[in-house]
C-alpha cells in the first residue's frame, strides 16, 4: 500500500513544488485528513472516536490531535492554506524585502540589495528569516522563479512580490479536485469492507508493448472516442435532472458522473525504482 501511494505521490509532489507549497504546508493538511477520517468512524458501542482512539489509529500525538481539532474552525473560516504559515525560504525572503524597513527605500519600495552585504544585503535579509539556508541557493531558486534579476552593478532587484517557481495552470487545481478526488473516493468506497452499496465502476485500458509507431494514432484516437462517450455521458445527465436540484452547500448535496483519462509513461514500479537514485545522489 506505501509503495502505491508514494508513487502516485511522485507526480502529486511535482504539481506542489511547481505551485511553491513546502513539504510542511502539505504535512499540516496531511495530518488534518488523517485525523478528520479517524474521529468519522463510530466505535464498536456506535459513539464518536474520541481523541485517544484518534491519536491510537493515527499514530499522532493526542497533543496533536486535540490542537489540530481546535484549529479546524479557523480552517473552515479562512481555508487550509491559511491556517498556518509553512512558506518556505524562498517565499519568507520575497515577504521580508517587500515588508521590512530595513531592506526598504524611502519610498517603501525594496531596495536594491548587494549579494556580500551581511549588514543589510541579500545575505543578512536570508539570514534574518531562513536561518542557515545558504544565501546563494536562495538567490539561484529566486532567479529560476523570475523573482530577482541581476543590475549591472552587481545587485539584485526584486521584480516580484510572491514567490510561485513555476507557471501553475489554473486547470491543474480543477483537474485534482475534478478527477483525482473522486477516483481516490472510488477506490475507497471499493474497498471498503463495510459498504453496503454497490461498487463504482473503475477500468484502465493499457498496453505495455504497444508499437511506438502507433502511439501518436492511439493517443489521437482515444481523444476522439473518449470525447464522444463523456458527451453521450453529459447528455444522458442532461436529460435526467430534475429541474430544482439540490441547493449548493446543502449537507444532502451528492455528484454523480463518470471521467476519463489518457495516461502514457512509466508504471508505478517503474516510478520508483527511478526515483531511488535521486535520493541516494
Amino acid at each position: 500500500m506505501l509503495n502505491a501511494v508514494y508513487a502516485c505521490l511522485l507526480p502529486v509532489a511535482r504539481l506542489l513544488l511547481r505551485a511553491g507549497i513546502t513539504y510542511r504546508q502539505f504535512d499540516s493538511i496531511a495530518k488534518r485528513a488523517f485525523i478528520c477520517e479517524a474521529q468519522s468512524e463510530i466505535d464498536g458501542r456506535g459513539r464518536p472516536t474520541n481523541t485517544s482512539r484518534v491519536a491510537v489509529k493515527t499514530g499522532l500525538s493526542r497533543k496533536d490531535v486535540r490542537r489540530i481539532r481546535e484549529s479546524m474552525s479557523d480552517v473552515a473560516n479562512s481555508g487550509l492554506g491559511n491556517a498556518t504559515d509553512h512558506s518556505g525560504p524562498p517565499a519568507r525572503v520575497l515577504h521580508a524585502w517587500h515588508a521590512d524597513p530595513k531592506f526598504l527605500d524611502g519610498e517603501g519600495h525594496p531596495r536594491n540589495l548587494q549579494f556580500q552585504d551581511d549588514e543589510g544585503g541579500f545575505s543578512a535579509l536570508v539570514r534574518a528569516v531562513a536561518g542557515d539556508v545558504p544565501p546563494g541557493a536562495v538567490r539561484a531558486e529566486l532567479r529560476r522563479a523570475g523573482a530577482v534579476v541581476d543590475l549591472e552593478d552587481g545587485s539584485l532587484q526584486a521584480v516580484k512580490r510572491y514567490y510561485v517557481p513555476g507557471d501553475v495552470d489554473e486547470k491543474a487545481i480543477t483537474v485534482i479536485s475534478g478527477l483525482l478526488f473522486p477516483m481516490a473516493a472510488g477506490i475507497a468506497h471499493n474497498t471498503n469492507p463495510a459498504r453496503t452499496s454497490g461498487g463504482f465502476i473503475q477500468r484502465f485500458a493499457f498496453s505495455d508493448s504497444l508499437d511506438p509507431n502507433s502511439q501518436f494514432e492511439f493517443r489521437q484516437w482515444s481523444r476522439i472516442q473518449a470525447t464522444r462517450f463523456i458527451e453521450s455521458m453529459d447528455d444522458w445527465l442532461a436529460e435526467h435532472e430534475g429541474e430544482e436540484g439540490v441547493p449548493e452547500g446543502a449537507a444532502n448535496r451528492t455528484t454523480s458522473g463518470i471521467g476519463v483519462f489518457y495516461y502514457e509513461g512509466p508504471v508505478a514500479e517503474q516510478a520508483i525504482k527511478a526515483s531511488v537514485p535521486l535520493l541516494t545522489k
